[in-house]
């Protein structure tokens, strides 16, 4: 990934991401200065997005707000997000509303 300078990302209410955003997500989790990512009112409800919000808060050592705000994804955060959530050092803030 060549975006390494990229700090903040902002999806929010765009419902055509589709399955698009599990790899954009994921592939966050590896830049070293991404800081907030907002995906509020954007309805991706999907479980390869969940699990890829997963890996990013599993391996990103920068994130530090997470905005999911009406995404619907909060029905399919596993226990294992729960758990990486705890261990994170970096994060901040975390909206989970619906």
């Amino acid at each position: 990934m060549r975006s390494k300078q990229l700090e903040i990302l902002k999806i929010g209410d765009n419902p055509h991401m589709g399955t698009a955003l599990a790899t954009v997500i994921y592939n966050l989790a590896f830049s070293p200065k991404i800081r907030l990512i907002d995906l509020a009112g954007s309805t991706v409800n999907i479980a390869d997005v969940a699990e890829a919000i997963y890996k990013l808060i599993k391996i990103s050592g920068a994130i530090e707000v997470l905005n999911l705000n009406n995404t619907g994804l909060q029905a399919l955060l596993t226990s294992d997000f729960y758990q990486a959530l705890g261990e994170n050092k970096t994060l901040r803030s975390i909206n989970l509303g619906s």
